[in-house]
């Protein structure tokens, strides 16, 4: 299963207020309090590297990288794909494909036109190779950090190559294997600390995981597997690579992939919420027996769920605009379904898909009596292969009357 990154779909949700996961991408308060999603500051760390001749000064730096990152605020606002394109470094493929991949989703998504992007570069700060690493804040108080080069005599959103992020080294902890690059060494560490407090976390919440030691690639750039799903931050993937041992993989901090942040809080915070959802996955999987795979919405709910994820914004303009993902789409064929139950489908707003997921999560615990009912509905369905019937079985109600039970809860809370 794959966790959505904080792009600027769900930046607009982190920040106002992108996950599928795929095999091989909170615990809810009550009353229900979801948190806006994070996004909206970016913070660039530009740094000329200190080999070139003729470097400007910091403030023009900034002001050059400010212009290209106003640029891209115009393409996402005007929905136009040329300026996006004068923005991103266009010589290194993978990268472009990514940035351009994404903004495409957006402007499919149900949230296009009803926001505007803004950025402030706050400080620049030179990385290797020519790189500027710029921090930068939303509008709406977000925060990320993004890599730019001199391209043709222009800054550039960019990235390095696998040639330059230097060669791979595994690092053994007591749960995990961690597959670590000298490009990130300045976060490495943090993020191993953090595998860590995420499998205390799942394991607190699920009273159990296995002793099996997990793979865990930290990933500093998308160049090193382009034809990962471009909006994947994180993911899980069972039996990696046809061995028997599980693996996470997750985008570090500091690329474009890893998204947007609570400045406050730091990266640290939404990273390890990231990797407690990707943990979840593995626990379901090697603890759980997978209750419930069959339907996606059970299976990425739970990770929100235990991960805390925040959706509040999304989940309002959706209730505002009538635009509920519907649990089982009851007019279309097996193949073409659009619904929760088959989310990795969806043609569009799989970011909304994951909102919905988690609330019906959420709903089951507060209405049902926690947690076990949860379990209780996942096996059923395992049995029966039915929603109709595994809602009676586990939950004594109809699909019809928990659908209609959920929509007016979602109203209670999201209206």
């Amino acid at each position: 299963m794959v966790r959505f990154s904080t792009t600027p779909l769900r930046l607009i949700l982190l920040g106002l207020a992108l996950a599928a996961c795929t095999s091989g991408t909170m615990p809810a308060p009550t009353p229900l309090t979801l948190e806006p999603a994070r996004a909206g500051i970016v913070t660039v760390l530009v740094t000329p590297t200190p080999t070139l001749a003729g470097t400007p000064g910091q403030a023009d730096l900034q002001r050059s990288i400010q212009q290209t990152i106003d640029l891209y605020a115009r393409a996402y606002n005007e929905n136009k794909l040329d300026l996006l394109k004068q923005a991103v470094d266009q010589t290194n493929l993978p990268f472009r494909r990514l940035v351009q991949t994404r903004f495409e989703d957006f402007q499919k998504s149900f949230l296009q036109g009803k926001y505007r992007f803004s950025f402030t570069v706050i400080d620049v700060q030179p990385r290797e190779h020519g790189f500027m690493l710029a921090h930068i804040l939303t509008r709406e108080g977000g925060a990320t950090d993004w890599l730019f080069r001199q391209v043709d005599g222009r800054w550039v959103l960019s990235e390095p190559t696998v040639e330059q992020v230097g060669q791979v080294k595994q690092v053994e902890t007591d749960h995990f294997i961690f597959n670590t690059y000298p490009w990130a060494g300045d976060i490495n560490d943090q993020v191993i600390e953090l595998t860590e407090n995420a499998r205390e976390r799942v394991l607190d919440r699920l009273g159990k995981a296995p002793d099996e030691k997990a793979l865990v690639d930290i990933m500093p750039i998308y160049g090193l597997r382009p034809g990962d799903d471009p909006g994947a931050a994180a993911y899980y993937d069972e039996h990696s690579r046809n061995t028997d041992q599980d693996r996470i993989l997750v985008y570090a901090p500091h690329s474009y992939l890893f998204g947007y942040y609570d400045p406050d809080l730091g990266w640290e915070a939404d990273l390890e919420d990231v990797l407690t959802h990707e943990y979840t996955h593995l626990v379901h999987n090697r603890s759980f027996d997978n209750a419930g795979e069959l339907v996606d919405w059970m299976v990425e709910g739970l990770a929100e769920y235990v991960s805390e994820a925040a959706s509040e914004y999304e989940l309002h303009q959706a209730v505002k605009n009538d635009h509920i993902i519907p649990i089982v789409d009851q007019t279309s064929s097996i193949l073409d379904r659009q619904d929760l139950g088959h989310m990795y489908m969806l043609k569009e707003d799989m970011s909304l898909a994951y909102a919905l997921a988690h609330s019906l999560v959420v709903y089951i615990d507060q209405k049902y009596g926690g947690l076990d009912a949860f379990w209780k509905l996942a096996r059923a369905y395992d049995k029966h292969q039915d929603m109709d019937e595994a809602l009676r079985d586990a939950l004594g109600v109809s699909y019809e009357e928990f659908d209609r039970g959920w929509r007016d809860w979602l109203k209670q809370h999201f209206q």
